[in-house]
């Protein structure tokens, strides 16, 4: 046996249950003494990850999704979860408009709540019966699985996805997040999430341990599978009074792609600012910055910026008043030189900050220049986008 995360072999033996059900999550229709009979659950701890799973070689009901149907859109409990996550998740990424795909609907109760966002919804369901309900709340659904041979029934690639409650029922869950990826543009943004091992291990809920859950996930073994296969984790949250734990992600597109992308963009970056710089001077606009913190130095320095070409540098921290930036030797003045000496533009150095920069600027200080922005590329802030901004204060 392999851990279904990290697929080493150093596992080891971590609690026994007696006479469980062979099923947990899945009713039967008739007494059937074969489907209805008790079984013997064992759970393993891996020791090179943490990860705590059955074994896999012993889940033999292949047949289990699909007729499996478990609809949690009943209580309120769930429904009020699912739709703050989706609220979330449709505001985060800026989904609206955009496609979206979801792993495993169920009844298509989460699909059909990022619909009502506005965003453009298909999924992926193995069982017919799901399925069939998920296309009568008008959620385009594929009765098909997450393997193989994804490509040849689902031809979109996405913007984003959803797959909830779906990795801990799965033998190999890495070949799932493989396979969901050749559904997904390099930059997709996720949302997963599972139920919590932890919040079983703090309430002492052994009635938790399922003979049809492969996978007890805690935020890091999640963490660790996700990162595994290329999903940059952006942000881990606990929902549903802690009964799941989740993940915000970033799909890369390939092994440390963010990584790789940055070093690649770091030339572009540089070219499009000094570009930005030369257009400005030459239309004789007179140039500062906003910000003397770490970023505001590193960038000055490295795109070579001196004091012909950035006239100087604001800061609200009046120790850092007539000092000079490393580097680019630019000089740090009081905001209060925006009443006397206004230039037509100001860099805004710290990304972090820009929106409260911004409405500073034109609430305290009513300056009328051009503002800039250096992330996620240089430009020039844009008059819908700076009305969004004071709109939203």
């Amino acid at each position: 046996m392999k851990c279904i995360v990290c697929e080493s072999k150093n596992v080891e033996l971590m609690f026994f249950l007696e006479n469980g059900p062979k099923y947990a999550q899945k009713l039967l229709v008739r007494p059937d003494p074969v489907a209805g009979c008790r079984v013997n659950i064992s759970l393993y701890k891996c020791r090179d990850c943490d990860m705590v799973q059955i074994n896999p070689d012993d889940l033999t009901h292949e047949e289990y999704f699909e007729d499996y149907l478990m609809s949690r859109s009943c209580t309120e409990l769930y429904t009020r979860y699912d739709n703050e996550l989706a609220e979330i998740f449709v505001n985060k990424f800026d989904l609206s408009g955009k496609s979206v795909l979801e792993a495993g609907c169920g009844d298509g109760y989460f699909a059909e709540q990022l619909q009502k966002r506005g965003a453009r919804v298909a999924a992926i369901e193995p069982s017919a019966t799901a399925c069939r309900l998920a296309g009568e709340r008008g959620v385009e659904c594929f009765n098909v699985f997450v393997d193989n041979e994804i490509e040849k029934h689902v031809k979109e690639k996405f913007d984003a996805f959803v797959t909830k409650q779906v990795m801990d029922l799965l033998k190999d869950p890495n070949s799932f997040l493989r396979n969901l990826a050749k559904l997904l543009k390099p930059g997709a943004y996720g949302l997963i999430d599972v139920p919590s091992w932890t919040k079983t291990l703090f309430d002492k809920r052994y009635f938790d341990v399922l003979p049809d859950r492969v996978g007890y996930y805690t935020a890091n073994t999640l963490v660790k599978i996700l990162e595994r296969n290329n999903f940059h984790v952006i942000e881990v949250f606990h929902g549903a009074e802690n009964e799941y734990v989740g993940a915000y992600v970033y799909y890369e597109g390939r092994k440390n792609g963010l990584n790789q992308a940055f070093k690649d963009e770091f030339l572009g970056f540089r070219k499009k600012f000094s570009g930005l710089m030369e257009q400005m001077s030459a239309e004789g606009k007179t140039i500062g910055a906003w910000g003397a913190g770490a970023k505001g130095v590193t960038i000055f320095s490295f795109t070579g910026m001196d004091s012909g070409k950035i006239k100087y540098v604001i800061d609200k921290d009046p120790h850092k008043w007539d000092h000079y930036l490393p580097g680019s030797l630019l000089k740090v003045v009081s905001p209060d030189i925006l009443k006397t000496e206004p230039t037509d533009a100001l860099i805004i150095t710290a990304a972090m900050f820009y929106r409260e920069i911004t409405r500073e600027l034109m609430r305290d200080y009513g300056y009328k220049g051009d503002l800039i922005l250096l992330s996620p590329e240089p430009h020039v802030l844009s008059s819908e986008e700076i009305n969004k901004i004071l709109k939203n204060q």
